[in-house]
């Protein structure tokens, strides 16, 4: 009996000292970054990274991607922000914690 009250009691402090990594925002890759072309419709840029967490309601033409990891492990927290700026409904620029695409201004059209 005593052995198994030692077990139970292990496995309650184990649980406490648990703590679960908390994500916030759009999961962005690197590899989705890579797939924006200049000229690229907002459809699809939404399509390619979803819709931005936050648009500027003063300037349609910017749009605020933001990922922030809280790692339970202790980790450092990751933090990812990505503005895109558009023009005429065309992506024109971005900028951010991933770089601009090798091929950003190579266009989508054959």
């Amino acid at each position: 009996m005593k052995s198994i009250m030692t077990i139970l009691l292990a496995l309650a402090l184990a649980s406490c000292a648990y703590r679960i990594d908390i994500r916030q925002g759009n999961y962005i890759e690197k590899d989705d970054v890579d797939k924006l072309r200049q000229n690229m419709s907002k459809e699809q840029v939404a399509y390619v990274l979803g819709k931005p967490i936050i648009e500027d309601a003063f300037n349609q033409d910017t749009w605020y991607y933001l990922y922030h990891v809280n790692y339970g492990d202790g980790r450092p927290n990751k933090r990812i922000e990505l503005t895109l700026q558009f023009e005429n409904n065309q992506l024109k620029d971005l900028q951010g914690s991933i770089d601009k695409p090798e091929d950003f201004e190579k266009s989508l059209d054959l």
